[in-house]
């Protein structure tokens, strides 16, 4: 019988350590929504931009709209904006490990990107590997998938689409180009730039705050 109690008094001090051990580990705090943060603009948000593009301009960018991309159980928002200008530039937002902050330089036709045809895209996909070439830099493959894309958030605007996303660096600066095909043969390319923190500073979330 003696075995009996010692299990069980091994148990409990099992149990009692795994208690323990929890009860340190810190928990994951909630977002602050009126914390000035690009995670948090919505409509009427105001947020500056330095070191964008080959002039490394300085954008004050007013968000318009917000819209939703959802992949699985990821998502990423894109915020369209107006430069102050009345053109429109979009601005992806992403919180994985990290905020990763996305900004369009172009908006490409699958045609200006020669290497980017429908078989070379559904090849690359297959293999799950592959690389391309526009203008002077080369991006490499990293994903691709199925996603569905959510006008102004909304899930009565709920569009099917799917991606292909390729990444390039250069002098430390990171770049993406991204394809997006809607229907059976509509292909949009983006190429983007990725900003880091230190470069956006946001004035207000949106016109309510």
């Amino acid at each position: 019988m003696c075995w009996i109690f010692f299990f069980i008094a091994m148990a409990i001090c099992l149990i009692v350590v795994i208690l323990i051990r929890n009860s340190k580990i810190p928990k994951k705090s909630k977002r602050d929504k009126n914390e000035l943060s690009v995670l948090n603009l919505e409509k009427g948000g105001v947020f500056k931009v330095t070191g964008f593009g080959q002039d490394s301009e300085t954008l004050e960018l007013t968000v318009l709209d917000k819209h939703l991309y959802k992949a699985g159980d990821f998502s990423w928002f894109e915020l369209e904006c107006d430069k102050g200008t009345g053109e429109k530039i979009w601005a992806e937002v992403e919180d994985d490990d990290e905020i990763i902050v996305s900004i369009v330089l172009e908006k490409l036709g699958l045609e200006a990107v020669p290497e980017l045809t429908p078989q070379r895209l559904t090849k690359i996909d297959d293999d799950e590997s592959g690389s391309v070439t526009y203008g002077s830099r080369k991006f490499f493959y990293q994903d691709s998938d199925n996603a569905t894309f959510y006008k102004r958030c909304e899930r009565a605007n709920a569009e099917k689409l799917y991606y292909w996303d390729f990444k390039s660096t250069d002098m430390g600066v990171t770049y993406s180009l991204s394809v997006e095909k809607w229907g059976n043969n509509e292909y949009q390319v983006f190429c983007s730039q990725q900003i880091k923190q230190q470069q956006i500073t946001v004035y207000k979330n949106s016109s309510e705050h």
